[in-house]
């Protein structure tokens, strides 16, 4: 089961190299957090950037989340494990779970070599548009999530996706490329 540990913004990557360094290999299958591509330009001309799409979340699957909360608790960076108000642990629903497989269903973890623990770099989605302008076909994680795109900024290069994260509304930026980039 995926669930969700909060900690400071910027200290994803430092997490998740001490969940794979404190916690025993038997307790969890995956520790990551996600990044995305974006393109930006400065002196006109694009460049690619890297940032953190969900800043300060690192998503974790757990075979039993009970087992690992104490060892949790050891570690610096851990701020906490999402759930209710009552301090009941409660997994990603579904559809956030596979809202996240979906994102990340074409990419490889990105590891720190000495550690192997990584993010997954979620990567421009390719559009093309017909003679009129309209999206003709998405080629790359928004495909998926067509119906999501609640904004779409071709001369920026980016699109903003709705979804829930343990329960609350979150938007996503989402970068694209245009056809002729």
């Amino acid at each position: 089961m995926w669930y969700v540990i909060q900690t400071i913004t910027g200290k994803e990557q430092e997490l998740v190299d001490l969940v794979y360094k404190m916690l025993p290999k038997t307790v969890y299958k995956e520790c990551f957090f996600l990044k995305r591509q974006l393109l930006k330009r400065l002196g006109g001309e694009w460049l690619e950037v890297t940032e953190t799409l969900f800043p300060a979340y690192v998503f974790l699957d757990l075979t039993n989340a009970d087992e690992v909360f104490y060892e949790l608790k050891r570690i610096p960076e851990f701020s906490k494990l999402l759930g209710d108000n009552l301090g009941e642990f409660i997994p990603l629903e579904e559809e956030e779970r596979k809202f996240l497989e979906l994102l990340c269903a074409n990419e490889s973890p990105v590891n720190n070599a000495d550690k192997g623990a990584g993010y997954y770099l979620i990567r421009n989605t390719k559009v093309y548009l017909d003679a009129q302008g309209e999206i003709e076909r998405l080629d790359g994680p928004l495909e998926y999530f067509q119906e999501k795109i609640i904004r779409l900024n071709l001369r920026k290069r980016y699109a903003l996706i709705e979804t829930a994260i343990r329960g609350e509304q979150q938007t996503a930026m989402l970068g694209i490329k245009l056809e002729k980039d």
